[in-house]
């Protein structure tokens, strides 16, 4: 049995388990935008997968071998609704959630994608070195900015309960809930909770001193908020979404150095790899909106509600993604492609630009019809002789 018949009975088998288990088994609900997220996920793994085993290139196999250990990361997201009270797995376990947030949502997803953007921008600047050289860089990078923003999480797995916004949070509860029982579901004032609290300054995690009085009712009033039904959950969750943040962050400037690197050298690159890096891009951009705009809710209802809204974009960005794989998977198989991207490895100096499936699109409907069949730009000659022209996938 070939390769490719080996990994559709495995995911058909899968497909059918996993079906099975979602009628039988007991599990969480999940939002329609999780499930659409966590299927394209696991498209785009099986993709990624099929260009690492059939791609011609040894050079960019890792590259898209760091796609699919990206892309696999959805199978845990999968396992999630299985999870935790009420559930199949773990149902003594109150933190099981947290501790997915922590090490898979926002730990190991993100370290994932940041390691394939990385590794890619890395690959084009240092074309060069060799491959576990490259692996070391880019994984020294990225293992850098994640053990510098994640090491109190492996210190301390409950780390979120401890943080001074959590801290500050649970006394400005406790006088909300001493007041109500008092006066009733009346709401106080941070005037009044001030007159019987005491707050801390900060700096870090560490405890710095007691708050003047102005600053401690700007600081309650500014809490207020969160002691209103789950919106705490921000507040718990919200260094997630800043490590989250500076790992995208981290994606961002990678690919952006990827394009500058392109605009100033223009070195030859495997089909479609581009237009992946650029919605890569795009991906992690969104990812930093959607964080930014959790760490700036104050209602927990709102935001889940924004948030699902978001992630609509997010699966379409996915898609045009598992697009272009499609594209560069069906390329690769072909002659010509296997022969355009042997080239490109053994002679790449004889390969400036090509033409794919977009740039065809671009000359079809916005430029002379007539250039699809021949040079749109021609390099000038080389010292000796020969020129380069455009070729067509």
């Amino acid at each position: 049995m070939k390769r490719h018949q080996i990994l559709r009975v495995a995911l058909l088998m899968g497909a059918i388990a996993y079906l099975l288990a979602w009628l039988y088994l007991p599990h969480s609900q999940v939002s329609r935008t999780f499930i659409a997220i966590s299927v394209t996920q696991v498209f785009l793994f099986v993709q990624s997968f099929r260009i690492f085993l059939n791609d011609p290139s040894q050079k960019n196999r890792p590259i898209f071998f760091n796609f699919a250990l990206f892309f696999f990361s959805s199978v845990l997201f999968l396992v999630f609704p299985f999870l935790g009270p009420g559930t199949m797995f773990f149902t003594g376990s109150d933190y099981v959630g947290l501790f997915f947030q922590e090490y898979i949502s926002y730990g190991l997803y993100y370290a994932l994608v940041a390691l394939a953007v990385v590794y890619l921008a890395v690959d084009a600047l240092l074309r060069e070195f060799k491959t576990w050289q490259k692996y070391v860089i880019a994984v020294g990078i990225v293992g850098a900015f994640y053990g510098y923003y994640n090491h109190p999480l492996f210190t301390d797995p409950r780390y979120l309960y401890s943080t001074p916004d959590i801290v500050e949070w649970k006394v400005v509860d406790n006088a909300v809930s001493e007041f109500q029982a008092v006066n009733g579901d009346r709401m106080p004032t941070a005037e009044q909770i001030a007159a019987g609290v005491v707050l801390n300054s900060w700096s870090g995690n560490r405890k710095t001193g007691v708050l003047f009085p102005e600053e401690k009712v700007s600081r309650i009033a500014q809490l207020l908020p969160y002691t209103a039904e789950r919106n705490y959950l921000i507040l718990l969750y919200r260094p997630l979404y800043m490590n989250a943040i500076y790992l995208c962050v981290l994606c961002v400037g990678f690919a952006l150095l990827f394009f500058g690197y392109q605009y100033m050298k223009d070195p030859p690159q495997g089909a479609y790899i581009e237009r992946i890096m650029f919605l890569f891009l795009v991906f992690a951009s969104l990812e930093i909106l959607h964080a930014w705009s959790s760490i700036k809710s104050l209602e927990w209802g709102s935001f889940a509600d924004m948030l699902q809204k978001g992630q609509y974009v997010s699966v379409f960005v996915l898609l045009l993604i598992g697009l272009f794989f499609t594209l560069r998977l069906r390329f690769i198989k072909s002659v010509k492609g296997e022969f355009y991207e042997n080239e490109l490895a053994s002679r790449p100096s004889g390969v400036v630009r090509w033409r794919d499936a977009l740039d065809n699109l671009v000359i079809r409907h916005f430029l002379d019809p007539r250039l699809e069949s021949r040079r749109v730009l021609a390099i000038p000659r080389n010292s000796r002789g020969k020129s380069f022209t455009h070729t067509q996938l």
